[in-house]
């Protein structure tokens, strides 16, 4: 159960960066994503922030849930996690791929592929193996 502890640390630790970023620094992600300064605007800015204090929301929920963490529901817990990774992918997929900007230019569209692989990840490694089972 230790490699799915230190994974769902990482979706805590992903929430707190992503979330400080989009809340105090909302702009310079959209700077990174090339998103042209003519289409950033407040209410783009708000909705980024408010993505950021939601961020934090969830972090505080699996903060809060950690401790209920046992060998027996595990992968219950690994599957919430692959599903909110796969949540956040398919929403950035499907966003990307309607948006009529060429992928290969689009780097929300990369974002989304990494999500696809962590929430793969961690479906793949939803169940502890014998050996940290038992040891």
């Amino acid at each position: 159960m230790k490699l799915q502890s230190i994974m769902m640390m990482f979706t805590r630790v992903v929430g707190i960066i992503y979330g400080l970023w989009f809340f105090l620094a909302p702009t310079s992600y959209f700077s990174l994503m090339l998103v042209p300064q003519e289409l950033v605007n407040e209410l783009g800015i708000g909705q980024t922030q408010q993505i950021g204090i939601v961020l934090f929301g969830i972090v505080w929920w699996i903060y809060r849930t950690a401790s209920l963490i046992t060998p027996n529901n595990c992968s219950d817990f690994m599957m919430t996690h692959a599903g909110g990774w796969g949540i956040f992918a398919a929403g950035g997929l499907f966003l990307t791929i309607t948006s009529g900007v060429p992928l290969g230019e689009n780097p929300f569209f990369f974002q989304s592929v990494a999500f696809v692989i962590i929430a793969l990840a961690f479906y793949a490694k939803r169940t502890p193996n014998e050996m940290e089972a038992t040891g």
